[in-house]
């Protein structure tokens, strides 16, 4: 119930002229404190929020991004993008579904059927075979079905002057974490400054 309310404060504050920090996200963000963990009610909300989710940003350029498309109750459905070789970007469409609000979780959704390829240099979109080809090489090195990894998020600070918000995402394997897969998160909630961030290799 507490992520149903959430979600309709996002929405009603979206109903006016298109702002880049909306009002349910800043109320979220007015709520958290540096280093505490975020309820994934209210991740949800900065999910919906911001344009894109930059982790480890460097130099204007992410490490991998996440665009949501859409967050219920139980879940989310996102598009990841990142570098797959030194040649090629790709993009698809995945899953993930809340646990004990503080976890997003994968679940061994199949997301290669999803993927876009783009050529690093120029950005032009692979197509046909060798999209086909590609999708054949990720399924050769990626299990896919192996991907049950949960993830929860600890606040850092919020850039009002950037329109940006820092998270920290812990990633848990089998329920254990470790520090060294901890990856920061920045979160982009002007269109424009979102829609410049490339990825590096």
């Amino acid at each position: 119930m507490r992520l149903a309310a959430l979600l309709i404060a996002l929405c009603a504050g979206l109903t006016g002229p298109a702002a880049a920090q909306d009002a349910g996200s800043q109320a979220v963000i007015d709520r958290m404190k540096a280093g505490k963990l975020i309820p994934i009610s209210d991740v949800a909300v900065l999910m919906m929020g911001a344009e894109r989710w930059c982790y480890r940003l460097r130099e204007g350029n992410c490490a991998w991004s996440d665009i949501y498309l859409a967050v219920s109750e139980t879940g989310a459905i996102y598009e990841i993008s990142n570098p797959w070789s030194e040649e090629v970007d790709i993009s698809f469409v995945d899953r993930g579904v809340f646990k004990e609000d503080r976890y997003i979780c994968e679940t061994g959704n199949d997301w290669v059927p999803t993927v876009r390829g783009y050529e690093r240099t120029d950005g032009t979109a692979i197509e046909g075979r060798a999209l086909a080809a590609l999708k054949e090489e990720i399924y050769s090195i990626v299990s896919v079905e192996d991907d049950d990894d949960c993830f929860d998020y600890l606040y850092q600070h919020q850039d009002k002057a950037a329109e940006t918000v820092t998270l920290l995402q812990r990633q848990y394997i089998d329920g254990e974490t470790n520090p060294a897969d901890d990856a920061l998160v920045t979160l982009y909630f002007d269109a424009d400054a979102a829609g410049e961030l490339g990825w590096y290799w």
